[in-house]
């Protein structure tokens, strides 16, 4: 029987993201053990999921962020025993990981750190989205189109709808309301529309009558509150929810509004309509929605974008305009084209 690993340690919109590579391998290969690598906060992207057979957490930003873990955890997958590992994740970490397992197949891209590690590499740079530059290292293990499952699956038991179905219930949803999912946060401070502009978009929507439910962590419930305004139909699930429950509220949603950020994938699982706002970043990186319905909104004749991969902490230029020159009303009137 062969095993497979697939080692994924990033930010969780990249784990969210390789989930396909697992699916596919399975798809191919439906005897193999297809096993995970991943940080303890993006377990239950895995969970569930009948194609991965085991998840083996590592925690390198916590306990296990010094050399004597990372060498425990090498001696854990030699003693596995790999036949291949896959690995989007570009960090020498995960490539000193991957060469010391002794597995007999490493795949990763070219552009990786200490890429002379791995025994495969391939140039994904001209691939249009991220799946389809994770799916690509597939190739060298001799997948056709037929064997890649370009999708992204993720689950959530009944346990986990308890919380959204108790909001809609409280709420008398039915099928003559909506829902607007908001997520008007991200780990990078310049990839965040300003929240003085989700508040008046939060607010022109449930002035029209929609319930407007925000997502985030728990450090951002501030900004929740801010954008709530005690406003009746505005409810705010920041720091509420675990990963699995986000899925179900968002798997809830007839919109999904958010910034460049994870929960953008996750509406791409369930085909969830979409608007995304780009600031530093472009949607040319590849991380856009998959849903059929979605739309972007960029500022494009600015030469300073983009201006790093993920953004940063604030602009380089101090006039912030990617961001400032997205007003509220352009996103509002697509967002009531889009919820009919």
């Amino acid at each position: 029987m062969k095993r497979f690993l697939v080692i994924q340690t990033a930010f969780l919109g990249d784990a969210i993201l390789s989930v396909p590579i697992a699916d596919s391998i399975k798809n191919k290969h439906k005897n193999a053990e297809v096993f995970v690598l991943t940080i303890p906060q993006n377990k239950d992207v895995y969970t569930l999921n009948p194609n991965i057979d085991k998840i083996i957490l590592y925690d390198k930003h916590g306990l296990e962020n010094d050399i004597f873990s990372m060498i425990k955890k090498i001696k854990l997958l030699k003693s596995i025993g790999f036949d291949c590992i896959v690995t989007p994740h570009p960090s020498a970490r995960t490539a000193i990981i991957s060469y010391f397992s002794r597995a007999g197949c490493r795949i990763a891209p070219s552009s990786v750190s200490l890429s002379f590690l791995y025994t495969n590499t391939i140039s994904v740079e001209s691939m249009p989205h991220q799946i389809d530059k994770n799916l690509a290292l597939l190739t060298l293990l001799d997948f056709e189109e037929k064997d890649l499952i370009r999708k992204i699956n993720l689950f959530f038991s009944k346990d986990d709808e308890k919380l959204i179905n108790g909001v809609l219930e409280a709420y008398s949803i039915n099928h003559t309301k909506r829902i607007v999912v908001i997520n008007p946060v991200s780990a990078w401070p310049t990839k965040r529309w300003p929240k003085e502009y989700y508040k008046e978009l939060a607010f022109m929507l449930e002035q029209s009558g929609y319930l407007i439910v925000l997502v985030g962590t728990q450090k951002d419930i501030n900004i929740g509150e801010y954008i709530k305004n005690n406003r009746k139909n505005i409810v705010n699930l920041m720091g509420q929810t675990t990963l699995k429950e986000l899925f179900a509220v968002i798997s809830k949603a007839n919109l999904l509004i958010s910034n460049d950020s994870a929960p953008v994938h996750i509406a791409s699982a369930f085909n969830i309509p979409t608007i995304e706002i780009y600031g530093p970043t472009l949607p040319e990186f590849g991380f856009y929605s998959l849903s059929e319905k979605k739309a972007i909104f960029e500022i494009k004749d600015l030469d300073c974008r983009p201006c790093g991969t993920h953004g940063g902490n604030s602009c380089k230029k101090s006039h912030f305009d990617c961001m400032m020159r997205i007003i509220p009303q352009e996103v509002f009137k697509t967002a009531i084209e889009f919820l009919g």
